[in-house]
């Protein structure tokens, strides 16, 4: 049923509720966050998701969130504390609280009101850091059910390896240079600084049996080098399995980190799995 949503636009069947989309101004730690959400046809309640982006977030998946709406759900991006106007300073940790804090937002009547939110239907999605803050963010949300990691990026497993390994060390602050500039009220020291002393709570294989009874599709890209697949998607899969409590799918294209010659192949893997879920 959801293959066409990716080759063709439904027909607007309800005049009165047809999709549409909403800028979005949500509070976190006394912060604005902005972002939006796409409304899919229908008057709702819709099942949400939150589609998590990742370091610095110059990749939205836009596309994405466009296939999940004609797929019926509500779709939300946003930014973090101190990415792309967002009110605050950045850090890992507050990505982490910021995903909390939309997450149960959607459990509000506020959202079920304004926005159809179906509060019993809320799914935590993520690319590379969006990955790690859609576990992270989920971990202590336990009315989220599904979780989809693609190419995720386990933050605290990469601050271990950096602090056994001094060439993987200069890579990774390679990458918070590079990757800084746009993001207010921190620099690369601070970031580094951060995942060295954070990394054992930033390390998702700590976090498998907080997932017990839920739904969990990791996508990995083969030919992945900035989150390779053989760290990060490879070792979460088996503390999953390892723990035995959720119910755990994988999929692996044969691309790069942003799946940039599969946008196509992604969107039906992830309605795939959505579709066999009950959506």
């Amino acid at each position: 049923m959801f293959r066409n949503c990716i080759f063709s636009d439904p027909p607007v069947e309800d005049r009165y509720f047809p999709p549409s989309w909403s800028a979005l101004t949500l509070r976190s730690e006394g912060c604005d966050l902005y972002g939006v959400m796409y409304h899919p046809a229908g008057k709702g309640p819709h099942p949400t998701m939150v589609l998590f982006h990742g370091f610095p977030g110059t990749e939205k998946n836009g596309d994405l969130a466009q296939v999940f709406r004609r797929a019926g759900f509500n779709t939300i991006v946003f930014s973090y504390r101190g990415a792309w106007g967002s009110q605050g300073s950045f850090s890992f940790s507050h990505v982490v609280e910021d995903g909390r804090n939309v997450l149960r937002f959607l459990r509000s009547p506020e959202a079920r009101e304004t926005f159809a939110v179906d509060r019993d239907r809320i799914i935590a999605a993520g690319h590379s850091m969006g990955g790690f803050a859609a576990v992270k963010a989920a971990e202590e949300c336990p009315f989220v059910k599904d979780i989809l990691f693609l190419s995720g990026w386990n933050v605290g497993l990469d601050g271990k390896r950096a602090s056994a390994d001094p060439s993987l060390g200069q890579k990774l602050r390679g990458l918070l240079e590079e990757c800084a500039p746009p993001l207010a009220g921190t620099d690369a020291d601070a970031l580094w600084n951060e995942i060295i002393d954070k990394r054992e709570d930033f390390d998702l294989l700590n976090s498998a049996a907080a997932f017990a009874g839920r739904n969990v599709l990791l996508v990995g890209a083969s030919r992945d080098a900035i989150t390779p697949p053989d760290v990060h998607h490879s070792s979460l899969l088996e503390a999953l399995r390892k723990d035995g409590r959720a119910v755990v799918r994988d999929v692996m294209l044969d691309d790069d980190h942003g799946y940039s010659a599969s946008r196509v192949a992604l969107a039906e893997a992830l309605l795939d799995h959505l579709e066999k879920r009950g959506y």
